[in-house]
């Protein structure tokens, strides 16, 4: 009986031992499953982080993530540099956009135009041997003095157009008139050195001394690389790629020989290709500050024709501007460098700036206009043929009558500034 006893705790201490010998085993391998995790945790933190920066970006590169996490740490190590390919590419988005912003502004072109008015280098022989223009011009001596006042803001602009009214002759016989306007031929360097670029040159005093005296003026033009258009001569002058074309009418011809100038010279400068057409024309009733029949007919009519901005003398002094269809008309810049009276009782002016934007070489219809108040003197006793940009309360009055005068004609008018605020 005690044998069994004894055996049977035999039995059950080595079967006990045996279970405790595999417990070990077991519980060994179960300590090690539960060790390893502490450092994968770590990863699969790790790799938790990148997922959420990854899906900031693509969604392929989030797939690529979750692919990651779910394997081993050699594939975390892998996704930082996915990160870092997604963030060279979100780089290279970021540059190629740029590069296309700045594409679209390349092809942007702006053409800002200046028009003044009458600028006549020379005067009347019969006027007063003192004060007249050749007087000033031998007490100066240099053509810089002239335009010297607004030469910065017509070095600012890509184009500068006045309207030359009178000669560049020697010739002596006076067509028998009331006023014949005449100057040396050096007197254009007066317009050059104050950085005006073109003329038009097609008005009542442009054959003072015969035909031989605008044949004269013409081959000074010429000579000295002046561009203009007269009649039925158009011009063309080039700046930032752009083809500006110029046709100048003496509307005091006639309505309808005027027509025919302005539609054969819109038709001449579209087979030319150009970009932007403008026309000058000389036409109203001198001293009145209101368009008549014929100036409105005429300034229509080259806009409907084709033009894209019409510019009126004549009348010596302001008129309003009118926007017809989507072009501007100025009906009168009055004087500017103006030789023809020693004392003009109105010595109001300006000067008309536009700015033409095109994209992609197609003009876009834009409304970037402003006036420049000047006056014809830089005295206000007398004229020093001098032009010169007003302030203060000077400019806000003449401001102030051009929006008068534009009124009666639609609804352009000007801020303080200068810079149109309807229309």
């Amino acid at each position: 009986m005690r044998k069994k006893i004894t055996q049977n705790k035999k039995t059950v201490l080595t079967r006990l031992t045996s279970f405790l010998i595999a417990g070990s085993i077991i519980v060994a391998p179960i300590c090690a499953v539960h060790a390893t995790p502490t450092a994968t945790q770590k990863n699969s933190s790790a790799s938790t982080k990148t997922t959420q920066t990854i899906r900031k970006g693509s969604s392929t590169s989030a797939k690529t993530a979750q692919t990651t996490h779910k394997g081993s740490s050699a594939s975390a190590k892998t996704t930082p540099a996915v990160k870092k390919g997604s963030s060279a590419s979100a780089k290279t988005t970021q540059t190629t956009k740029k590069s296309s912003q700045a594409s679209s502004k390349s092809s942007l072109t702006k053409i800002t135009i200046s028009a003044a008015g009458d600028c006549t280098l020379g005067s009347d022989i019969k006027s007063p041997a003192s004060v007249n223009f050749y007087a000033k011009y031998r007490e100066k001596k240099n053509p810089s003095y002239f335009l010297k006042k607004v030469k910065p803001i017509f070095k600012r602009d890509d184009m500068t157009l006045v309207n030359f009214e009178g000669t560049l002759t020697n010739r002596t016989t006076r067509a028998p008139k009331t006023f014949a306007f005449k100057g040396n031929a050096s007197y254009l360097k007066i317009l050059q050195k104050g950085s005006v670029e073109s003329v038009s040159f097609a008005n009542n005093h442009c054959r003072d001394y015969g035909v031989g005296s605008y044949r004269d003026t013409i081959k000074t033009f010429r000579k000295q690389k002046m561009p203009f258009a007269s009649y039925g001569k158009t011009t063309i002058y080039k700046t930032k790629g752009k083809k500006i074309g110029m046709v100048a009418v003496n509307g005091l011809d006639g309505v309808s020989s005027s027509k025919n100038y302005i539609k054969s010279g819109l038709h001449k400068l579209k087979k030319q290709k150009a970009d932007l057409i403008i026309v000058s024309m000389h036409c109203g009733i001198e001293r009145t500050y209101t368009p008549n029949a014929d100036q409105k007919t005429l300034a229509h009519y080259a806009i409907d024709h084709g033009a894209n901005l019409v510019l009126g003398h004549h009348p010596h002094v302001l008129q309003g501007i009118e926007k017809y269809k989507s072009a501007y008309i100025v009906y009168s810049l009055a004087n500017f460098c103006f030789g023809g009276n020693t004392n003009p009782p109105d010595k109001d002016t300006m000067i008309y700036q536009q700015t033409f934007v095109f994209q992609n070489d197609k003009l876009k219809k834009t409304n970037r206009i402003k006036i420049i108040p000047c006056s014809v003197s830089s005295s206000s006793g007398i004229n020093n043929y001098q032009p010169t940009p007003a302030t203060g309360k000077k400019a806000t009055k003449i401001i102030q009558r051009v929006n008068r005068y534009s009124k009666s004609l639609g609804k352009v008018s000007f801020g303080k500034n200068g810079k149109i605020r309807s229309y």
